[in-house]
């Protein structure tokens, strides 16, 4: 596994401890709420960085989708430019 993934569940199990522990009535109200936001932000950014990494591949493939099908049309052109010039000179 990945420590972003690792880290993302520490932040996960993080989060759900303190609230639990803010349920018991130990921390004070500042100090869970500043906690909270913190591993919160935290959990966020790495999701977000997951996203992009996997918007970036997406693109890539697209951008290679997108090559592999302008080969594809340029080829057909030509072979449909032989044929139109096979039958006019048939004519």
């Amino acid at each position: 596994m990945k420590i972003e993934y690792i880290a993302f569940w520490i932040l996960i199990v993080l989060i759900v401890g303190l609230a639990v522990w803010k349920l018991i009535g130990s921390p004070t109200d500042t100090s869970s709420l500043i906690a909270l936001a913190l591993f919160t932000a935290g959990s966020e950014l790495l999701l977000w960085k997951a996203i992009f990494k996997i918007d970036k591949k997406t693109s890539i493939g697209f951008v290679k989708l997108k090559d592999d099908m302008n080969s594809n049309f340029k080829h057909i052109n030509e072979k449909l430019n032989n044929w139109e010039s096979t039958f006019k000179r048939k004519k």
